[in-house]
């Protein structure tokens, strides 16, 4: 027994330490593992959280892993996105306003400024003639016209976008009414300068939902738009109905006018916006012309493109679904 006591006093010792290193050395590599599996993710998010509280929403939060710290990076970056998105949208809905009300300001004041002049020389006593009195009278009514005008499109653009202008459906004919609207302006007095053209380029008979009404105004708006930039002779402009890939009626208008510069492409649709060769001759234009298009035109589900060419002229195409069915008898839709 002495060897087998002197054997166990002389290892137990050495033993004993080994297992308090490889403890020693288990605990560290747990502690390591924990802290980068959990806590230094958390630390992650917690940075993050602090930068999005400094208003920094421009860092993103990457975490490649399944498990439930994966899922809460994963949940922490889309609130970040969508946080910033709602941010970005309401600067933007600022800028808008900010941008409205500056336009309604210039659009206003040079009809306001005429008709102080105007009202200025007949108080002076500056018309001295019947004559002249006349053409100032009639001065401020054409100026008083081009507001109102401004106005009811300010009212009407205002009111599409809020959503609060109710549309009353119906199946209607493309072909029919698009060739209605044609023979109409047709006989307009502002139209005898311009050559129409109409051609139903479609295979079959085109049904769409649409509202009578708000489609027609979209058709003038274009058509306003077109006689704005149609500073040549013969002045034509083409109405021409087909169907395309997908099931979709497409009307275009196509002037000869000079077009539409490359660098205002992108802004058509835009409220206010007017090219500049555009702003030369606007009188009395609210800027919201082809902005009122787009709206009618998404109303009905469809899609509206502008296609242009300096010198050439310019096409605007109104894309819609086509239904099955005969004209049918109308539904309201706010």
């Amino acid at each position: 027994m002495e060897p087998v006591a002197r054997f166990f006093r002389k290892f137990i010792p050495t033993v004993l330490l080994t297992l308090l290193g490889a403890l020693i050395l288990t605990n560290g590599a747990l502690t390591y593992l924990v802290s980068r599996s959990i806590v230094k993710p958390l630390y992650a998010l917690k940075s993050a959280a602090g930068q999005i509280r400094e208003g920094d929403l421009d860092r993103p939060v990457h975490m490649r892993r399944q498990d439930e710290i994966g899922q809460l990076g994963t949940a922490f970056e889309e609130m970040r996105v969508r946080l910033k998105d709602s941010i970005g949208a309401r600067l933007e809905l600022e800028q808008n306003r900010k941008e409205l009300l500056a336009s309604i300001s210039h659009d206003l004041k040079t009809p306001i400024t005429a008709i102080q002049g105007c009202v200025e020389c007949l108080r002076d006593g500056i018309a001295d003639s019947e004559e002249k009195r006349r053409k100032y009278v009639d001065m401020i009514a054409g100026k008083t016209s081009d507001m109102n005008r401004m106005i009811e499109e300010l009212l009407l653009y205002s009111t599409l976008d809020i959503g609060k202008l109710p549309f009353r459906f119906e199946t209607l004919d493309a072909a029919a009414y698009v060739k209605q609207v044609v023979e109409e302006l047709d006989l307009h007095p502002r139209m005898g300068r311009v050559r129409l053209e109409w051609h139903n380029g479609a295979g079959r008979p085109l049904f769409i939902q649409a509202d009578r009404e708000k489609l027609h105004r979209a058709l003038l708006n274009v058509v306003d738009n077109s006689l704005k930039h149609m500073d040549r002779q013969p002045a034509i402009l083409r109405f021409d109905l087909f169907e395309e890939d997908g099931g979709l009626a497409a009307i275009r208008i196509a002037d000869n006018g000079s077009g539409i510069p490359a660098a205002a492409m992108p802004h058509v649709f835009d409220q206010f916006y007017r090219a500049e060769s555009a702003r030369r001759t606007d009188a009395g234009s609210s800027g919201l012309g082809l902005a009122i298009v787009k709206q009618i035109v998404e109303e009905h589900g469809g899609t509206v493109e502008a296609i242009s060419e300096a010198d050439a002229g310019t096409a605007i195409v109104m894309r819609f679904p086509v239904v099955r069915g005969e004209p049918s008898e109308e539904g309201e839709r706010e």
